[in-house]
């Protein structure tokens, strides 16, 4: 038998280089032609953005879509009839101050939301860059034909803020349903039991957020929506909660010892169970764990008010200073050391909870760390150089969006805001200003004499009652205060605060030796003002007098030519004038009197108006 040897053909070679020049050509060229462009077949949206480069695909899909995202308006109705015969949401009967909370929310019937209320965004550079992807490093070069065939689609999401998101969905399904509630725990004198919970029918975040899209990236400038709920199941059942509570009970039942240098805190059941709260996680398909663990914030402040720093509390100065970015920087004189209760936090929620009952407390390190002279809000808050020294929330319903709008414009504008320390004065109208259009002001339901009507920056005086309650319950003195010409029964008795840029002015100072600081949050039904400092310690009291009957009210009446002749309404109801004197009292904390201070209001009649028809 011979062996020969297998001999490739000149022919073959010179075809195989031939096609590999030929692809390298063909690749060059594509390259050449695009390089820097889109591939064909790829759509963002509605809109072909194959050929494009990225710069092109930007402009192309804002042109589309950026002004539907900034101006369309969705508008969700609790029934069907509801939505054939809405609701004008600018009517007196809507005017926030005149009306309690509660009130407001049981007559919702209708949520019209514009875009900014969700802070709903659409982010072009990024759809852009994921259409640039197709047919290079999403697919290669089987991507890249199967997009040329058979198209690509990039969708189109909004992103919302969440929390906006989710008290929208929660104000909606108060309104339709009912909201789920898991069964839980409570801890009360360090034993644990069982609450109850029912499974319910919601108006979910994810439905809202997808009619919102639909809406917003929609061609109908404004969409009108009925409210449909989800019905949701228990996560957490009877079983789940006994579990975690029984867990809880075996763990705390012989306390703990934390230790700091030579600092010992021995914190008994009931402290410890103060600091416990549940956490709610998916296991897997339908499958939920509920389980105890350490509240952060609570363990923390705890932690640093039961161990505490070697500071010279009695010398202790703070400052704070703020950025073009809007951060906050704390500046001290404390030397030394601080228990670093973060650390803690991994610790307690991996190793502290048994399922056997202790009958020995467990000790626990807690680590130390020298204190900067500078650092950041949060750093100062969990070393303990700082802590809130007061803090008052009102609340409102998101109807009126226009009066919302001007109720987080005003408290923007405030946030992280300075009361120097040694007698450094704060002002309302120094810090916010004019209430103006540019701004971002609208005009939303004010008082104006002496009946309820609009004005441009309509609810910016319940800013304005929010700091003046959080400064009044901090004690620090009050310069100027007016109260409202009208008595709003929604606002503690004598201790509503009214705005009218330049006469009338919140103006209190900072009598203490360190800084204060100004810090504004709101969600879409309240806005809190809290006061950030060292604390001073002083004894807050108020005496409240008695009721007087002021001007008694009078009847006005108007005319409508859209309204029958002979047919008439009352407007607004009549409310006599009254005034009340309320005092309070501040002491230091050795129970010295620092200040008495008096605060009159005096409330004018609000007139009753009559509406009469002369069609």
């Amino acid at each position: 038998m011979s062996n020969h040897k297998k001999v490739t053909s000149p022919n073959k070679v010179a075809i195989a280089c031939v096609a590999l020049l030929a692809v390298l050509v063909i690749c060059g060229v594509d390259g050449l032609i695009n390089g820097n462009k889109i591939y064909e077949g790829v759509v963002i949206g509605d809109v072909a953005v194959g050929g494009l480069t990225k710069d092109e695909a930007v402009d192309c899909v804002s042109g589309e879509y950026s002004q539907r995202v900034s101006s369309n308006v969705a508008t969700f109705f609790t029934t069907q009839d509801n939505l054939d015969n809405p609701k004008t949401t600018d009517t007196d009967a809507n005017i926030e101050e005149q009306i309690s909370y509660e009130q407001s929310l049981s007559n919702r019937t209708q949520w019209t939301i514009p875009s900014n209320e969700v802070e709903a965004t659409l982010d072009i550079d990024s759809l852009v860059e994921q259409a640039f992807e197709v047919g290079r490093n999403d697919g290669s070069i089987i991507g890249r034909i199967g997009a040329g065939i058979f198209g690509k689609h990039i969708p189109l999401t909004c992103s919302y803020n969440d929390e906006k998101i989710a008290s929208l969905s929660d104000q909606m399904t108060s309104a339709v349903g009912n909201k789920r509630i898991n069964f839980g725990i409570s801890i009360n004198d360090g034993v644990a039991s069982v609450t109850n919970g029912n499974d319910g029918n919601e108006v979910t975040a994810e439905w809202l957020a997808s009619h919102l899209n639909e809406t917003f990236l929609g061609t109908e400038p404004a969409t009108k929506i009925v409210l449909e709920t989800q019905y949701m199941p228990l996560q957490a059942n009877e079983d789940d909660a006994k579990k975690a509570a029984g867990t809880v009970n075996a763990s705390i039942a012989a306390g703990a010892s934390f230790v700091y240098g030579d600092q010992t805190w021995n914190a008994s059941s009931a402290d410890l169970g103060n600091l416990i709260t549940t956490n709610l996680s998916e296991e897997g398909e339908g499958r939920w764990a509920l389980s105890p663990i350490f509240d952060e914030s609570k363990t923390k402040n705890a932690l640093l008010s039961s161990l505490h720093s070697n500071i010279d509390s009695d010398g202790l100065q703070v400052s704070f200073a703020k950025d073009g970015n809007g951060q906050i920087t704390v500046s001290s004189n404390a030397k030394g050391t601080a228990p670093v209760a973060s650390d803690v936090m991994d610790t307690l929620n991996t190793t502290f909870f048994v399922q056997e009952t202790r009958t020995q407390a467990p000790q626990i390190s807690v680590p130390s760390t020298d204190i900067p002279s500078s650092l950041s809000f949060e750093d100062a808050k969990s070393f303990g150089l700082i802590t809130d020294l007061s803090s008052f929330t009102t609340q409102y319903s998101s109807g009126n969006e226009a009066r919302v709008n001007n109720i987080h414009t005003a408290a923007d504008l405030l946030s992280c805001s300075i009361a120097k320390a040694n007698g450094g004065s704060w002002s309302f109208n120094d810090i916010a200003g004019e209430a103006t259009s540019d701004k971002g002001y609208q005009a939303a339901g004010a008082i104006v004499g002496g009946e309820y009507s609009d004005a441009v920056g309509g609810g910016i005086c319940q800013v304005a009652t929010t700091v003046f309650n959080s400064v009044y319950l901090a004690g620090y003195p009050i310069e100027k205060r007016y109260n409202h010409t009208l008595y709003i029964e929604s606002y503690p008795k004598g201790r509503d605060a009214a705005i009218a840029y330049p006469d009338l002015d919140l103006v209190w100072k900072n009598d203490t030796s360190s800084d204060v600081l100004v810090m504004m949050s709101y969600t879409s039904t309240s806005v809190t003002a809290t006061l950030w400092g060292v604390d001073p310690q002083y004894q807050v009291s108020t005496e409240y007098g008695e009721w007087k009957k002021g001007e008694p009210y009078s009847t006005t009446y108007k005319t409508d030519d859209t309204l029958a002749s002979g047919k008439e309404y009352v407007k607004t109801t009549g409310v006599d004038g009254s005034s009340i004197t309320i005092v309070r009292t501040v002491k230091d904390h050795e129970g010295k009197i620092l200040h008495e201070d008096s605060f009159t209001s005096t409330y004018a009649p609000k007139n009753k108006v009559v509406v009469k028809g002369t069609a």
